[in-house]
């Protein structure tokens, strides 16, 4: 009995336990089953959060590019503008440039950002973009400001335009600044002014030079009817005549008077006398012996003459009597402006001008001239005579006394007449420069000249090759090196003389020192040095030897000769630097 009672409560606990096992298990599957949906749901959550933060940052993005793009395209607007813009906070610190502003300035623009201008440039008197205190007190924009600011390059002259920008309140919180460089119209101003006024002086010259050849022509015919009646009259006469004494100065009288009307004529250009070739060293030794340089030298004992002319002078072609006043006349004028004594120069020179220079009433072109130079130290020329002082009878010495006032008439109808041009320059208290071009000749002059002779430089078939970027200077030297038995080639420019020598070796390089477009002589010999480490070369150029030729010549190259050529000095230099042992590089 016990036994089954013991056996009924196992089997009730065991039941009871199955009952809390099964409701267990009932409770863990409901759990179960919330945590799974629970779980879902987190991740549905996360999900839709996770896209969320997609689509955000997608709009973000795309928000970003647009911004980029709008950036890029205001940077592109400023930097085709025409104008140069800046944009400048309260305390005149530049927020944003264009490049044409940064460009003029000479500064890159992250070295500007966040500056002053006087942060800048620290030397420079720029008021202008440094005060903008009229705007920000006012609110009201300023038009056609103008004034100076400086840049790397030095002072330039501006028109400035300031926009005043507002926030929500009304408050300028920056400004916006459009400028204008005036500078460059200034310049083309005084250019325009300079040039009206050489113009408005030729045309003067050539007005008087019409009215002195009209009355000049009608002088000679008068003149003529007085010095025949004059010579009829002495021939009738006695040798014991009184009266043929006077008659005698009066001829004399009339002979000086038909020097004034040669005089007249020279300055219209209508002087009827034949051209020959010359040289100017030959005009001006015959002046230094002749009775009129005695006698300036005698009425001006405190004068010192100084003598400076060129050893191979080119030759021109002109008026032999003409050239001969025209050195007369400027001596002449020299000396009278030193009362006091001082010094006069007379030069003579080859040059060849590269560029054009402004002369006197016009521009000098570029080729090849000779020129003559007559300077002193003496009083100068005032500014508001410049314009005057080739006038006939234009002098401010007193009247009668410094010979006909058709000295510096003469000298300008003379190089006119020989197609010359002028330059001077003259400063009040130091003195004055007259500087006469003539284009050269190569033809000789009848008189025979001492030099070498022409068999002691010829070549023998040796290769040259010309570098010179002007046509007429390729041609001149080809034809004179080719006469003298060379092998010649020509190019134009320091660029095409590399690619040459690549494939081309040439026994010598004529290199020209100055050349544009593109690289100069020097660095054109430094870059065939690379390709053929042994060329030899002489350096050929219109302007005296500068620190460039000298760095040629350390690199190897011969000879330095200027232009314009002669067939001695380019054959000889040729010939020389063909001899010479080429040196080692340094």
């Amino acid at each position: 009995m016990k036994g089954n009672e013991y056996i009924k409560k196992l089997e009730d606990k065991i039941l009871l336990f199955e009952m809390r096992a099964k409701h267990l298990s009932n409770e863990l599957r409901v759990t179960k089953q919330e945590y799974e949906s629970s779980t879902n749901n987190y991740f549905d959550l996360l999900s839709s959060l996770e896209k969320k933060v997609q689509d955000r940052t997608s709009e973000l993005n795309s928000a970003k590019r647009v911004l980029e793009v709008k950036s890029h395209e205001l940077e592109i607007m400023l930097d085709l503008s025409p104008t140069m813009i800046c944009y400048k906070d309260r305390d005149h610190r530049y927020i944003r440039v264009n490049k044409k502003f940064a460009k003029f300035l000479g500064v890159p623009i992250n070295q500007i950002i966040g500056k002053t201008h006087s942060e800048l440039f620290t030397a420079g008197k720029s008021k202008i973009l440094n005060d903008d205190s009229e705007v920000f007190e006012t609110g009201e924009a300023v038009f056609n400001k103008t004034g100076s600011i400086q840049t790397s390059v030095g002072q330039k002259s501006i028109l400035v335009d300031k926009i005043p920008y507002k926030d929500e309140n009304g408050k300028v919180i920056s400004i916006i600044a459009f400028i204008q460089d005036l500078t460059i119209l200034e310049k083309a101003e005084k250019e325009k002014s300079e040039l009206q006024e050489r113009i408005v002086r030729a045309e003067k010259m050539e007005a008087i030079g019409l009215l002195a050849g009209g009355f000049a022509h009608d002088c000679n015919n008068i003149l003529g009817g007085i010095m025949g009646y004059i010579e009829m009259a002495l021939m009738k006469m006695s040798s014991d005549d009184h009266n043929q004494k006077l008659l005698k100065a009066s001829l004399e009288s009339v002979d000086k008077l038909a020097q004034l009307v040669q005089d007249l004529l020279t300055l219209a250009r209508r002087g009827v006398i034949k051209t020959s070739v010359l040289n100017l060293n030959d005009v001006v030794s015959s002046f230094l012996q002749s009775s009129i340089y005695t006698r300036i030298k005698t009425y001006n004992p405190g004068i010192k003459v100084n003598v400076d002319l060129e050893p191979d002078l080119m030759n021109m072609v002109g008026k032999q009597v003409h050239l001969d006043k025209t050195v007369m006349n400027l001596v002449t004028n020299a000396a009278e402006a030193l009362p006091n004594g001082g010094t006069i120069t007379i030069s003579t020179e080859n040059q060849y001008v590269d560029s054009p220079i402004n002369g006197y009433d016009l521009s000098i072109d570029e080729g090849e001239y000779v020129v003559l130079s007559v300077s002193d130290n003496g009083t100068g020329i005032a500014a508001e005579d410049m314009n005057r002082i080739f006038e006939p009878f234009y002098s401010t010495k007193v009247m009668g006394k410094s010979g006909t006032g058709l000295g510096m008439a003469v000298v300008y109808g003379t190089v006119k007449d020989n197609q010359g041009s002028i330059d001077v320059h003259s400063i009040e208290g130091i003195g004055t420069t007259f500087k006469l071009f003539f284009p050269i000749t190569r033809e000789k002059t009848v008189r025979k000249k001492t030099s070498l002779p022409m068999k002691s430089y010829i070549g023998n078939g040796q290769k040259v090759l010309i570098i010179d970027d002007v046509k007429t200077q390729r041609e001149i030297a080809s034809d004179i090196l080719s006469q003298l038995g060379y092998c010649v080639a020509t190019v134009a420019s320091g660029e095409e003389a590399i690619d040459y020598v690549k494939n081309n070796p040439a026994d010598l390089l004529v290199l020209d020192m100055i050349m544009s477009p593109g690289i100069d002589g020097l660095d054109t010999y430094r870059k065939i040095l690379e390709i053929r480490p042994k060329q030899r070369a002489i350096i050929a150029s219109g302007f005296s030897e500068s620190d460039r030729v000298k760095e040629c010549e350390r690199l190897g190259a011969g000879q330095y000769i200027s232009k314009p050529y002669t067939f001695e000095a380019i054959g000889v230099a040729v010939k020389n630097e063909l001899n010479r042992s080429f040196p080692a590089m340094t």
